[in-house]
């Protein structure tokens, strides 16, 4: 006979089991619930209590929270980071501003807006079961994601110290040298000044995370020197020993170089080594200098050549073959040359040498599938200063018959190679801190923005491009630019179809085209027309005070214009079945504030720098 309790027990376990069922139902309703009045809630817009550097912007939509960062980062922009010591201030800027023109000026530091909203579009849009909770607690008690930014600490960390190093006495080392009658003399160290700069770029990198402008207290440290009359004394016998073995010779394959004992013997320095002492020890400015002015650089370091090609009558010919480059690793030759100098015996040392390979090396030309323009950029440089014109020419030159292999990331900087006097260009005046410094390249934004048009004409790949920091009436409609600056920023797209691309240059009297040259693949490319919005005027000129003009002179960049934002979608559709790219460009120009250096007398600037005002100001 079936026993009472068993029934009650199935019907018991029968009972729980439907609760237990019902909850888990009505749990998921209640997730899928909330997670669809989320997403339709914030279809268009950032979640609630979502902030980006401690700015709200939760329940904007994209555009308003790129606009409210962007107002943030303009008041950074226009007030900079004051720097006060007890000698003089000096404010830094993000942006370093050119006296020729607004295309040479460049971000040392770039808040990338777009990349921080991604991040929380990113979290927003994972309909994962965690993120659903991630959300819900972002709603009940906020979230503060990071601003990304690019920063160039090293240079900001130079044009701090340069700008105080005429109000500051230098710390001198010691150093010793050998007269004509061989004897050894020393000058002795001097005590100097220096500032607490790296208390000042630490605070600095807070400041930009926080996205605030601010001002950074420099304290003075007294600068002891390390190398003193003392320890050259102390090493004096170890010094004489070594300068006491003759003639260096230096080797490289089947050459060698003799170098005379009353040379090399003035190269030497007390170095520190890793365990914190001292020994005597090449200079490496100095040996690197010797090995240019006898020519032993010229006779073994080669440039690397990439293959390139020009067009005949609508086909490739061969132009330049590829060929590896080479040159001395002046690290390894140097740590080779100290080495022996503590072995006993003959000094003699073989240079290290770098081989470098060509990303593009030679191919049969058959193979190439360079028969068609696939897409061409074009630009006007007309009213061009000829120092522009000059750098134009030598860039468009450089690049003229690159070819660029399937699948690789082709990036404007690399291809360019070094810029200086040495590979043919001209300078332009940039200010840095309160000092007026010469530098290389103005003008090759011109050759980035036709470049960054070529390539989307072609529908390519656009993996990297910044526009200007001001705007440029060379690239006008605005939005479509790409500056550039060694390191950074780059310009780079991926080579995304199947065969190679060739990139061909011309100049039209004032006008630039770079063809790209391939096989299609039928994909087609189209931009629309850019939408300019949020127009600003400029603030008022900015007055720096200097000697380096005479009395009463007055230099000033070129007139000022006004600020923008712009913005202009590009779609590719290919033909092999791959989904459509839709992607917007957006840019946003500061307002070019017209900055004018006026020549004082060193009194003047004196009473300039002792007070802690900061720049003038005067209307435009």
């Amino acid at each position: 006979m079936k026993s009472i309790f068993s029934d009650k027990k199935v019907i018991g376990v029968a009972k729980w089991s439907l609760i237990l069922m019902t909850v888990f139902i009505v749990v998921i309703i209640l997730i899928l619930v909330t997670s669809a009045t989320i997403n339709t809630t914030y279809a268009n817009s950032f979640i609630k209590g979502v902030s980006v550097a401690g700015i709200d912007i939760g329940g904007l939509s994209y555009e308003q929270a790129r606009d409210k960062l962007q107002s943030r980062i303009d008041q950074v922009n226009g007030e900079g980071f004051a720097y006060k010591s007890d000698l003089k201030t000096v404010t830094i800027y993000p942006t370093v501003s050119a006296l020729g023109a607004s295309d040479a000026s460049y971000s040392i530091v770039y808040w990338d807006i777009d990349k921080s909203l991604g991040q929380v579009l990113a979290f927003q849009n994972n309909q994962s079961l965690g993120s659903l909770f991630s959300k819900i607690k972002v709603i009940s008690f906020g979230e503060n994601f990071p601003v990304l930014y690019s920063w160039d600490r090293q240079q900001h960390g130079q044009i701090l110290e340069d700008s105080f190093i005429d109000v500051l006495s230098e710390k001198v080392e010691a150093e010793f040298y050998f007269d004509a009658n061989n004897e050894l003399k020393i000058i002795p160290e001097q005590a100097g000044q220096t500032l607490s700069y790296k208390q000042a770029i630490d605070s600095t990198q807070f400041l930009i995370e926080d996205l605030s402008a601010g001002e950074i207290k420099l304290d003075t440290i007294e600068a002891q020197p390390q190398v003193t009359e003392g320890l050259i004394k102390s090493k004096e016998n170890e010094i004489l020993s070594i300068t006491n073995r003759g003639d260096f010779y230096i080797t490289y394959l089947e050459n060698d170089w003799n170098i005379p004992n009353d040379a090399w013997r003035n190269w030497l320095k007390l170095g520190i080594n890793s365990d914190n002492t001292y020994s005597t020890k090449i200079d490496k400015e100095k040996l690197n200098t010797y090995l240019e002015e006898i020519g032993i650089k010229a006779k073994i370091e080669k440039p690397v050549q990439d293959a390139k090609f020009k067009l005949e009558d609508g086909k490739v010919s061969e132009f330049i073959q590829s060929q590896a480059g080479q040159s001395i690793d002046i690290e390894q030759s140097l740590a080779a040359i100290n080495t022996t100098l503590m072995i006993s015996g003959e000094l003699e040392v073989e240079l290290s040498v770098n081989i470098i390979e060509p990303q593009v090396a030679t191919q049969d030309v058959n193979d190439l599938g360079i028969v068609e323009i696939l897409g061409t950029g074009v630009s006007d440089f007309s009213g061009s200063p000829p120092n522009r014109i000059h750098n134009i020419n030598v860039g468009a030159d450089t690049l003229d018959g690159l070819l660029i292999e399937p699948g690789q990331e082709f990036s404007l900087v690399k291809s360019l190679g070094e810029i200086d006097g040495e590979h043919g260009y001209l300078q332009e005046l940039v200010i840095k801190g309160d000092k007026t410094i010469p530098e290389y390249g103005g003008g090759l934004c011109q050759i980035g923005t036709t470049v960054f048009r070529a390539a989307l004409s072609t529908g390519l790949d656009i993996t990297e491009r910044r526009n200007h920091s001001y705007r440029v009436s060379y690239y006008e409609p605005a939005g479509t630019d790409a500056t550039i600056y060694n390191p950074w920023p780059d310009f780079k797209f991926k080579n995304d179809t199947e065969k190679y691309i060739l990139i061909k240059t011309r100049i039209d009297g004032n006008t630039l085209y770079f063809d790209f040259w391939g096989t299609s693949d039928n994909r087609v490319a189209s931009t629309t027309y850019p939408v300019i919005y949020n127009i600003v005027s400029p603030p008022p000129a900015r007055i720096i005070k200097t000697t380096e003009l005479a009395v009463g002179q007055r230099k000033c960049t070129e007139r000022a214009h006004n600020g923008a934002d712009a913005k202009f979608d590009y779609t590719v559709a290919y033909a092999d079945g791959r989904e459509t790219r839709e992607e917007t460009f957006y840019s946003h120009y500061i307002p070019w504030q017209e900055v004018c250096l006026l020549g004082v007398t060193e009194e003047e600037l004196a009473a300039e720098n002792a007070s802690s005002t900061p720049p003038e100001d005067e209307a435009s």
